[in-house]
């Protein structure tokens, strides 16, 4: 099993890469996303469970600017 971090996860294209990840079955897909409180971009994401998929999605809020995010 090999572990993947999708940043930005809730945009476009981040969000096709992470279902087509997770619809692979072989990776458990950690997501980055500015706020976890956003329910209008996290709300998509969280659904997203593809039928072959192993592992559920794993969305962390992240400032990739500030280091403390990288920490946590």
């Amino acid at each position: 099993m090999a572990r993947v971090l999708v940043t930005g996860a809730s945009g476009f294209l981040a969000s096709h890469i992470v279902r087509q990840l997770l619809e692979a079955g072989e990776y458990m897909v950690r997501g980055t996303v500015r706020s976890l409180s956003n329910e209008k971009k996290v709300g998509p994401l969280k659904k997203l469970k593809p039928e072959n998929a192993k592992y559920d999605l794993e969305l962390v809020e992240a400032d990739l600017t500030n280091k403390e995010s990288w920490t946590e």
